[in-house]
């Protein structure tokens, strides 16, 4: 059964929006769309939205003030959010914390691990309405029950028949909470001092130990010894009133000897007059077992998309002899630059597939153009300028995780609008375009052609400096020039 679920995508590029609708809305989710933070705020206001997917960096309002100005909004303070950005630095994903945003996703957006946290947000949004129905129905009948012990209290003064009405009363309330607790579905704890001081039945059922047996030794013991560390220093620092990260994976140690995964929910509380944490526990060794599976099944993927682009890349060379090797020297330089600036790995192994394919749209250009060694006519020339549009209708319907196929049709743009075939500016192109078209430029120049002999690398980083900012991204260019000239890169 698809997902019905309404989710807000604000990205101030169009391009984004219109791939994350193509992930999203074949598996049943309604879309709706906002270009800037005000205009999140206002559609937020005026549609039911259940979850966020936001970008950072857009005009007006960034997304951490976005998520700031909602986390203050008592109607939409617990909706989820999930930032959908290419900032990898510590300190920004601290800012997103800090402001509230539930959880991350790096672009180039991976279609698998985006719906799995969409549902994974949900899930955990759904459990949160119900939790806080029940705390409102919890504190209603609280409420309830010390007025009736109120009123007990006053007949007692008048009637001391009144003790034993208050006392059932008391025990009706008590003995309706613990029922709740002990056939909760999740595992239910009260941590105090470095031991379990309340377990509930699923605790039992989940680990196989008993209740004693739990509160008989350091709650740490119970705990895989490659996450004690992490849990004992979130418990402690929880106690000392830190509320983030609330919720975290870890693994436990069952009475058989078996792993099972947890997900936890802890909050400060008080327990017979000392801090102590209660905690919630659910079971996730299936859902990290099925994560597991896809993995692997995404690497096997992802090998045979490896030899899918080399064929493609043979394919392109064998017709343009005088080129061959040209594209993987692109993607080799392009794979330095990206590495040069800081792209985190995933994306830099997307531009070296896009840099190895980026001419595969000159397949349908005659090969006595291709290795035409005079001047091309103005014909000849618009059939070369042809080639990223082909290319980017040969692979836009292959499932990449990456946007090769943008990559592709972008690598000639340039930041002027002078470029082709789009005349796309600045910020338009992608990233990754602007950093293959710096490559292929440099390959290009530097190496022989049949209508000229290799005009070398100088030249060619000549001609970089020389429309640096213009023509070309001056941060990829920057790049470029230190690997040459400081770090000894050479094109193979």
């Amino acid at each position: 059964m698809k997902d019905k679920s309404v989710i807000l995508i604000v990205d101030d590029q169009p391009q984004n929006i219109e791939l994350l609708e193509t992930y999203l809305i074949p598996q049943g989710y309604k879309i709706v769309s906002a270009a800037n933070g005000e205009e999140a705020l206002e559609k937020l206001s005026a549609n039911q939205i259940d979850l966020i997917l936001l970008d950072v960096q857009m005009p007006g309002i960034d997304g951490f003030e976005v998520i700031r100005r909602i986390r203050q909004d008592n109607i939409h303070r617990l909706l989820p959010i999930i930032l959908v950005t290419a900032l990898r630095e510590t300190e920004d994903r601290v800012k997103g914390i800090e402001a509230g945003c539930d959880d991350f996703i790096s672009k180039p957006v991976n279609k698998i691990e985006l719906l799995a946290r969409i549902r994974s947000e949900l899930k955990v949004a759904a459990y949160n309405d119900l939790m806080g129905n029940y705390q409102k129905e919890l504190e209603s009948e609280i409420t309830r029950k010390t007025e009736e012990l109120k009123h007990a209290s006053e007949k007692l003064q008048r009637d001391m028949n009144g003790r034993k009405l208050a006392e059932e009363a008391l025990r009706e309330s008590e003995e309706k909470y613990r029922t709740l607790v002990e056939n909760a579905v999740e595992v239910i704890l009260i941590a105090q001092d470095g031991r379990l001081k309340f377990v509930n039945r699923m605790a039992s059922k989940i680990t196989g130990y008993s209740g004693q047996e739990l509160r008989s030794s350091p709650f740490l013991e119970f705990i895989h010894p490659d996450d004690r560390k992490m849990v004992g220093e979130r418990y402690l620092r929880r106690l000392k009133g830190d509320q983030s990260q609330p919720r975290y994976e870890f693994k436990l140690i069952c009475k058989d000897g078996s792993i099972k995964w947890v997900e936890i929910d802890a909050v400060l509380v008080a327990w017979e007059g000392k801090p102590a944490t209660l905690n919630f526990l659910s079971d996730i060794t299936e859902r990290k077992e099925a994560e597991k599976k896809l993995g692997e099944t995404l690497n096997g993927l992802r090998r045979a998309i490896g030899g899918i682009i080399q064929v493609l890349s043979s394919t392109t060379e064998k017709r343009d002899p005088y080129t061959a090797g040209h594209q993987r020297r692109v993607a080799d330089l392009a794979r330095a630059i990206g590495q040069e600036i800081g792209l985190p790995a995933e994306r830099v192994e997307g531009l070296r597939l896009a840099g190895t394919i980026h001419d595969i749209g000159k397949v349908t250009v005659p090969a006595e153009i291709l290795s035409k060694p005079t001047p091309l006519t103005e014909i000849e020339y618009k059939l070369i300028q042809s080639h990223p549009k082909v290319g980017y209708d040969i692979v836009q319907d292959i499932e990449f995780s990456w946007p090769i196929a943008q990559m592709i049709l972008q690598h000639h743009e340039r930041l002027n609008g002078s470029g082709y075939p789009n005349g796309l500016k600045g910020e338009e192109i992608l990233l990754e375009a602007r950093i293959l078209a710096v490559s292929d430029v440099v390959e290009a120049m530097a190496s022989y052609r049949p209508y000229r002999p290799a005009l070398g690398i100088e030249v060619a980083l000549k001609e970089i400096e020389k429309n640096n900012g213009i023509l070309y991204d001056p941060d990829v260019v920057s790049a470029c020039l230190a690997l040459f000239r400081e770090k000894g890169f050479k094109l193979k």
